[in-house]
């Protein structure tokens, strides 16, 4: 794949968050200032007086949730309009990223999931209306959702969060299950990992039915058994089948991955610096060391410092990160 590096000016002022909306670039923190990939630069002159730090919005751009990454407040924007406030329980929000995503379906409905009750009980609304879909009875898994996230056609809803104390996990749902049977939302599709017992701190859905997570406590004796060198202490970077339930790779890697964006056979980790993936090897085909992209590799996030504005567009090919620059924009080619 070939890379294609570009620099949009924001001077006097830095991004506060960055979403995709078509082929331009929108700080909803900011107010929902539009910056086009032409230079081209639109602020509606909204300010929030509130210290919201991050935003998510639905892949058309119509739709946006800006919020507090550690806390609990988040608001519901439509077309840059505000329809509702938003929020999550106070139960260490200190310590993780707010659990929310968007996402609009064929039909135009536009869905959103979070956790607006209890940090363990996932929910997935009408955006539109407020409209709970997956209301329920009965006790949800103590699981701690974190970093959700729809896949590109919306068949599944990805979780990767933790369990106490503290482990990261992830688990996915399927959509279409949860709206019809709500009860499926407190039974997470649970990874067939063999004998080990494999913390997952970041994955990510990519095309069709397969999840790329990047883990640690591999079994490199099982994994790679004629292979004489084995990486004891490496972690894993591995492709895993919904569908079939199991992983079709699994790949030693020496070095942190951090957030993925995956684009078919290959992965985009963003640990310190982006780096591009070969998924079926391992192997580190480019990298961006001038263009920090933080240090995080969990959905526990206290210990760090803010880390800068990054948006992905798996489906684009293509990511965007806010730097003293301005935005700093990746995009590939076959």
């Amino acid at each position: 794949m070939k890379a294609e590096h570009l620099v949009i000016s924001t001077a006097p002022s830095t991004p506060e968050s960055l979403c995709w909306s078509g082929d331009a670039l929108m700080d909803w923190v900011s107010g929902g200032i539009r910056y086009g990939l032409d230079g081209s630069v639109a602020d509606p002159s909204i300010r929030y007086g509130y210290r919201f730090d991050a935003a998510v919005s639905s892949q058309d751009g119509r739709y946006a949730a800006v919020h507090e990454k550690l806390g609990t407040k988040a608001i519901l924007l439509r077309d840059g309009k505000q329809v509702r406030e938003l929020n999550r329980s106070y139960y260490h929000a200190d310590a993780y990223e707010y659990p929310i995503a968007l996402h609009t379906l064929p039909n135009g409905r536009t869905l959103l999931a979070h956790c607006p009750d209890e940090y363990c009980r996932l929910e997935i609304e009408d955006a539109e209306t407020g409209e709970r879909l997956t209301r329920r009875g009965g006790d949800s898994p103590d699981i701690f959702h974190s970093r959700l996230q729809f896949s590109r056609d919306g068949r599944y809803l990805l979780s990767a969060g933790w369990i106490w104390h503290p482990v990261d996990t992830a688990c996915a749902f399927d959509v279409n299950r949860a709206l019809e049977q709500p009860e499926s939302l407190d039974r997470p599709q649970d990874l067939e990992l063999g004998e080990s017992f494999l913390e997952i701190h970041t994955a990510a859905l990519g095309a069709r039915d397969t999840l790329v997570i990047w883990c640690s406590g591999v079994d490199w004796d099982a994994v790679l058994p004629s292979q004489e060198d084995r990486p004891e202490d490496a972690g894993g970077l591995g492709v895993y089948s919904l569908t079939d339930r199991r992983f079709l790779s699994m790949v030693p890697l020496t070095e942190p991955v951090g957030a993925l964006m995956v684009m078919e056979n290959h992965a985009v980790g963003f640990f310190e610096h982006p780096k591009l993936i070969e998924l079926s090897t391992g192997r580190v085909v480019e990298r961006w060391p001038g263009l920090a992209t933080g240090t995080q590799g969990s959905s526990i996030i206290r210990h760090l410092p803010p880390q800068p504005p990054l948006a992905l567009d798996p489906a684009g090919c293509r990511f965007a990160v806010g730097t003293d620059k301005g935005i700093e924009v990746v995009r590939f080619r076959p």
